[in-house]
Parts: structure tokens; C-alpha cells; sequence
């Protein structure tokens, strides 16, 4: 068997940058902004924006189109087991690591020819591997007036960025010109928006939004179906402004959808009450329970930090010997 020099030099190169990238995994701090946000019961509307510019990637969207639980019955069994995985990133702490192995695992062997070039293109396509995770910092840092009530400062946006570029090392994005600073990354979003497009896939997602109606689980029975139905529209109407509100308005002209005065402040007051309840509630009731529990595990270690810094043996005098 013969090789091929040039083959064999980029797949050392390949191997010496992911052992590198290995080296430099961190986990998210539990004490960090993305740790408080990612947990909220509310994150699972806002990624719906993240996800729609995922589909409008056309190599994305053509391998969930063909491989998705999201196009094939179960989009919202697919968006929680997505939330899953999200979450383990975040608060999983040794499971964090083999959740990121996982992930690219399972994608690894994710392969088709493209019917749109005729090329063979791969769930772990560089360009489309690196817009999946880089989405949710484009997403996250914009979303400061819903979340927060104003925009997010400038050191806000960098410890988010820092740690969306852990996210990025964990799952083994390439990091090879992964955006490194806010300048960069607006940058890097203003060249992806020309890749963008109105996929049908996109297009589909935002139809069903558009009509508030939903797959429903097989369990449900038939008879009750139109009453589910109905009490799921206020849902996805509020999943609808979620969504669309927090898009370009350059990508909302290609998906075809518009927004308006009156729709933004419909966006902003159900944001209003929504960060009115978080202050009000008990943590245990706003958090997913792993962010809620991995909080409060970090808590108490940095209160028990604490009472250990008041121990005498800490104070005791220097020696003049």
C-alpha cells in the first residue's frame, strides 16, 4: 500500500491541532454569564433563533434535512434532547468532556452528496461545524434586552465569547480561524450572511411557526389533538416573536417574514414579565434542575472557601525566626 505524502502531512497537522485543542479545553464556570443564562427555563425559545440560522446554512441544511429528527416527526423530542446536550456542556462538569467526544462521534460518520453541488458534503464540514456553535454567541449576546433588560456591555459580550470559544474546543470545532474577538466575529457574521439563504428547511420551520401548529407526540390521542393544538398556539406565537425578533433583518427578508413596531413591543412585554418572574421565583423553579442543582453545588463551595479563610491558621503571626 502506498500513501501520499501530501495526504499524510495535513493529517498530522489535523492530529498535532486537535491534541493541541485537547490541551486547551476549559469547562464553563459555573459562576459565569453563560452559566446563568443557558439554565433558564426561557433558553430553550431563545436558541430557537440560533437554530433558524443554523438551517439557513445550506450544507446544514441539507444534512439535517436528510438526517434530523427535526424534519422526520420529532422536532420537539430533537429540540429537547438538543437542550440536553447543551446543558451537560455547560453544567456537567466531568461529563461535560463526554459530551463534547459524543457529539462529534456522532456526527463523524454523517456523510451524503449534496443534491443542490453534487459534492460530497459532511455533518462536520469545517465552515458549517464552526457556524453551529458560533451561532449561539450571536444569538446570546444580542439577546441582553430580553434577558436582561438592556444590551450587554462590552466585557459582557467577551466573557461570552470566551467562553462560547470553550463551548467550541470541547465539541472540537476547528479553531482554525474561529472568531477570537467581538471585531472578529462581527466580521466573521457579516461574510456568513452572504452564505445564508431561505433553505427549504429554514422555510418549513418558519411556516410552521407562521401556522402555531406542532407535531404532536404519537401518545396523544386523535380526539384530543385540536384541543392540543390550540392550547399550544399562544406558545408558539410567543416562539414565533422569539425567533424572528431576534433575526437580522436581512435574514428575515430571505425567510420572507417581516416584523413590525407593534410586534416588538409584544416581544418586549412578555420578556418584561418573564424577567419580572425569574426575580421573584425560587431558582428551583426557573432553572432546568442540572443548571439548578450545579449552581447551588458551586455555591456552597465558594461559601465553604469562605469560612475556611476565617480559620486562625490562615492569620497566624509570621515567624521572625
Amino acid at each position: 500500500m502506498t500513501s501520499t505524502p501530501d495526504l499524510d502531512a495535513r493529517q498530522l497537522a489535523e492530529d498535532v491541532e486537535e491534541i493541541e485543542d485537547l490541551e486547551q479545553i476549559e469547562l464553563i464556570p459555573p459562576d459565569s454569564l453563560m452559566a446563568e443564562h443557558t439554565g433558564r427555563w426561557t433558553f430553550l425559545i431563545l436558541e430557537g433563533a440560533a437554530f433558524m440560522m443554523q438551517a439557513m446554512h445550506p450544507i446544514i441544511a441539507e444534512v439535517t434535512g436528510q438526517y434530523s429528527a427535526a424534519f422526520h416527526g420529532d422536532p420537539g423530542g430533537r429540540a429537547i434532547r438538543s437542550v440536553d446536550s447543551v446543558l451537560r456542556w455547560t453544567y456537567g462538569g466531568t461529563e461535560a468532556r463526554a459530551e463534547g467526544d459524543r457529539v462529534r462521534a456522532l456526527h463523524k460518520p454523517i456523510t451524503m452528496k449534496s443534491a443542490e453541488t453534487g459534492k460530497q458534503i459532511s455533518a462536520l464540514n469545517p465552515e458549517a461545524y464552526q457556524w453551529v456553535i458560533a451561532t449561539g454567541y450571536i444569538i446570546n449576546a444580542q439577546a441582553g434586552r430580553l434577558m436582561i433588560g438592556r444590551e450587554f456591555t462590552n466585557a459582557e459580550k467577551d466573557e461570552l465569547l470566551r467562553d462560547n470559544r470553550r463551548l467550541a474546543r470541547l465539541l472540537h470545532v476547528p479553531m482554525r480561524g474561529y472568531p477570537e474577538t467581538q471585531q472578529e466575529m462581527a466580521d466573521y457574521y457579516e461574510r456568513m450572511v452572504d452564505t445564508l439563504a431561505g433553505t427549504p428547511q429554514a422555510l418549513q420551520l418558519i411556516a410552521d411557526l407562521q401556522s402555531g401548529q406542532t407535531e404532536l407526540p404519537p401518545a396523544v390521542p386523535k380526539l384530543l389533538a385540536p384541543l392540543v393544538q390550540g392550547a399550544l398556539r399562544p406558545a408558539m406565537r410567543f416562539n414565533y416573536l422569539s425567533v424572528v425578533g431576534l433575526l437580522d433583518p436581512r435574514l428575515r427578508e430571505k425567510l420572507g417574514v417581516t416584523w413590525s413596531p407593534e410586534e416588538e413591543r409584544q416581544l418586549t412585554r412578555v420578556y418584561t414579565a418573564i424577567r419580572i418572574a425569574y426575580r421573584v421565583l425560587p431558582d428551583r423553579l426557573t432553572y432546568f434542575p442540572l443548571a439548578y442543582h450545579a449552581r447551588k453545588h458551586h455555591e456552597c463551595l465558594q461559601k465553604m472557601k469562605q469560612r475556611q479563610e476565617k480559620s486562625f491558621a490562615y492569620h497566624l503571626p509570621k515567624s521572625t525566626a
